[in-house]
């Protein structure tokens, strides 16, 4: 009999404890969804303004972000009825946009944390477009200010089309150019950025176009350098510019690169015995520098 009354005394207990949950949670539950009715049907919670964040100050204009956000002041939105994650999936539809994160910021505010794609290189295959390191490519004007960045030419097809026959597509935003060509092209600005021996040398371009062409006598790359040396002359500061076009073998082409900077040195005593006559400064005419054929480099003005 004991053990009997024992059972029922628990399962009662344990009953009570059910239902007084149920009532706790269907109650808690309707406080919240009364809570969030109100909200959603508030004019205290529609959206009037937009604070953005990020490693760089207000790089987009606020009004680009909301234009991407679908907020206008015309029809605000209810802060509580946006979507967060599709809020964020519309921010990196921007090719412009590399990391997004939105919060609320009750009553009436939207945060925005975001982070701009950094641009390494404007790609002159197409117009208005540079790329990042990771490859994607992103339109400039009017989104950022104009870069001082090089060029790179990699010969691609119009934009969003097939695949040609050497492995190059089309570019595409938000979808990064992954080829032989590129990859080159990067290694290739690399290697100069960080040889110790570029001081007051900078690239202009870059064309592996014809890196991997069929014909062994068609390939090379063709880099556009700038060279600027300045002097002083009657208690003024004269600058010169010495532009040069290297024609480099795709398949020696950092050996023949060391051998442009050795050539270079003789190049810069040679420049500066010149100028001493020059009153002005200017831009001279082009060298051409072919450094294709081993140990031997020739140089000619265009």
């Amino acid at each position: 009999m004991e053990n009997n009354f024992s059972i029922q005394k628990a399962l009662l207990i344990l009953a009570c404890s059910i239902g007084a949950t149920l009532v706790l949670s269907f109650g808690g539950y309707g406080i919240y969804a009364k809570t969030r009715n109100s909200r959603l049907h508030s004019d205290r919670y529609k959206i009037v303004g937009l604070v953005q964040t990020g490693p760089e100050k207000e790089v987009l204009k606020t009004a680009y972000l909301a234009e991407l956000l679908g907020l206008s002041t015309d029809v605000p939105k209810n802060l509580y009825a946006l979507d967060l994650k599709k809020a964020e999936a519309a921010l990196l539809s921007s090719p412009l946009i590399a990391r997004a994160k939105v919060k609320r910021l009750p009553p009436n505010m939207l945060y925005v944390d975001y982070e701009v794609r950094r641009p390494v290189a404007w790609i002159s295959d197409y117009r208005n477009t540079a790329i990042d390191r990771e490859g994607y490519l992103l339109p400039i004007d009017p989104f950022l200010s104009p870069k001082e960045i090089p060029e790179i030419y990699l010969g691609l097809p119009s934009f969003e089309a097939p695949e040609d026959s050497f492995g190059r597509s089309g570019g595409r935003w938000r979808t990064p150019i992954e080829n032989r060509y590129l990859n080159m092209a990067f290694d290739l600005l690399q290697t100069f950025e960080g040889s110790p021996w570029r001081e007051g040398l900078r690239i202009k371009r870059i064309d592996v176009s014809q890196a991997f062409a069929p014909s062994l006598g068609r390939r090379e790359i063709v880099l556009f350098t700038e060279e600027e040396i300045s002097l002083k002359k009657e208690d003024r500061e004269v600058t010169f510019t010495f532009p040069k076009i290297l024609r480099l073998a795709p398949k020696d082409w950092t050996q023949q690169l060391q051998n442009f900077f050795a050539l270079r040195k003789t190049m810069v005593e040679d420049y500066k015995k010149q100028l001493v006559l020059s009153k002005e400064g200017g831009r001279f005419t082009p060298r051409i520098i072919d450094l294709r054929i081993p140990q031997l480099a020739f140089v000619e003005n265009r």
